[in-house]
């Protein structure tokens, strides 16, 4: 999938997906999973998750640190793009598209 693709999908500028993988959280991204920007930050960036964070992912605190720690900081980035990609496509299923 191009990030032409993933940004189409997802809501967020080709340009912000691109800073993302590089390590730079844009707050776009922040917004469209609907967490703070600091909590998405150390997800990545650190390895430590918020309540927020680990609710938005599914998963308890100590297992969404421990999912950051084993993946790494790509790990991470592909793990908040693929909640964006389910977000939105669960979004557009609700509003019957």
């Amino acid at each position: 999938m191009s990030l032409m693709e993933v940004s189409l999908r997802t809501g967020v500028p080709v340009a912000d997906l691109e800073s993302l993988m590089r390590g730079n959280i844009p707050e776009s991204v922040a917004e469209q999973l609907g967490v703070p920007l600091l909590g998405l930050e150390d997800f990545i960036l650190r390895g430590y998750t918020s309540a927020k964070v680990a609710h938005r992912l599914g998963i308890s605190m100590s297992a969404a640190e421990e999912l950051a720690t084993g993946v790494g900081q790509q790990g991470a980035v592909g793990i908040v793009i693929g909640v964006l990609l389910a977000s939105r496509r669960h979004r557009t299923a609700e509003a019957g598209g």
